[in-house]
């Protein structure tokens, strides 16, 4: 049962959250300046001098392995560099050498050794190296052996934000290198604007990850994203509802997954016609309500995933399936793209702590949230 009254009572809420969630979040902003900072310290100019690589190979756990999926729906083919995300139970492809850079980045302690590894076997075999990580672990070590630039994040960061902490610096080297466009103050600038008006002590009918968390509670909800971009944006804003709030949910990516769409919009989870559904209580046994969530890119997604989310729109409406948007109102590119994620992780952080589940422990999540 959520606790709407919570979600209004700044005191209660911060008071619920025993873990300090909320507050981590919204230090998203500046872990990317501090993480900018830190990178430039510790090298990242020199790999960047070396031109554009063959290949970009990212070695990582979630969350920083989402950062390929970003690099590759933003990045300018014409550099002519593929990015590539390698899995950490595998040996690099006996292709990786000289010519390519291996960037190696994670924070659990878990999957370290295997990082390690395989930043020592990109270095055996002369490719350049980036690694991004705890301070003073092995991956740290193996990097230091390489004479590699190493990032190391500071304790404090390896909780709820830990994307920013990951990803900044490889952001940033991929920006210098000009694969994409970056610009990490105006990452952080959205990162601090979105948790602003997310505040805990704004009212929910002005507080957006207040509203969408109302709006998604009892319902089965279906991120619809229009572009490459918005799908990475997508996929983990699922793992949040997931990992912190317990709510699971589908993503699709248009305009491919517009018929898997379309087909939700009439199955079980639809709404249904009160004489057709004799057998259903609705108050004494309510179930999950199908809720399309919009992840729109604007004028930057292709005239195809636009088109194709206008018409499920369209189609939803007609239904009578609710749809709620996950919109900010922040420059195209990764500015808006980091906005439109802290404000799905706010939301679910929000939904958690209505649901009474603000004192567990987030070692026990998956994936996003490393131990």
């Amino acid at each position: 049962m959520m606790n709407e009254e919570l979600l209004d009572d700044p005191v209660a809420l911060l008071a619920a959250d025993r873990i300090g969630l909320l507050r981590a979040l919204a230090t998203a902003g500046a872990q990317v300046r501090e993480l900018a900072a830190l990178g430039e310290e510790a090298g990242l100019s020199r790999l960047a001098a070396g031109g554009v690589p063959r290949s970009l190979v990212l070695v990582a756990e979630p969350p920083a392995s989402a950062v390929a999926g970003l690099l590759a729906a933003l990045g300018d083919r014409r550099a002519g560099c593929p990015i590539v995300l390698h899995a950490l139970d595998a040996p690099l492809p006996n292709w990786v050498g000289a010519a390519d850079l291996v960037v190696v980045a994670g924070l659990s302690h878990a999957r370290e050794r295997e990082l390690a590894l395989l930043a020592e076997a990109a270095a055996r075999r002369g490719a350049a190296l980036l690694g991004v990580g705890r301070a003073a672990g092995t991956l740290e070590e193996r990097c230091t052996w390489a004479r590699a630039p190493y990032v190391a994040v500071p304790r404090g960061h390896a909780e709820p934000a830990a994307l920013w902490s990951l990803a900044t610096p490889i952001l940033r080297l991929a920006g210098d290198l000009d694969l994409i466009e970056v610009d990490t103050a105006a990452v952080a600038a959205a990162l601090d604007a979105t948790a602003e008006v997310c505040r805990p002590d704004a009212e929910s009918f002005l507080n957006p990850a207040k509203l969408l968390a109302l709006q998604l509670v009892g319902s089965l909800p279906v991120l619809v994203a229009d572009s490459l971009a918005t799908g990475v944006v997508a996929e983990l804003v699922r793992a949040g509802l997931a990992g912190l709030a317990g709510l699971p949910s589908a993503v699709a990516v248009l305009p491919a997954d517009a018929a898997q769409v379309a087909a939700y919009l009439t199955g079980p989870y639809a709404p249904v016609e009160d004489e057709r559904d004799v057998f259903r209580d609705r108050l004494e046994e309510p179930g999950p309500a199908l809720r399309l969530v919009t992840v729109s890119d604007g004028r930057q997604a292709g005239e195809a995933g636009r088109a194709a989310l206008l018409e499920l729109v369209h189609s939803a409406e007609q239904v009578g399936v609710p749809i709620a948007e996950l919109t900010v109102d922040q420059p195209p590119g990764l500015p808006r793209l980091a906005g439109q994620l802290a404000l799905g992780d706010f939301a679910a952080a929000y939904l958690r702590l209505g649901l009474g589940s603000g004192a567990r422990a987030l070692g026990a999540d998956l994936g996003r949230y490393p131990a």
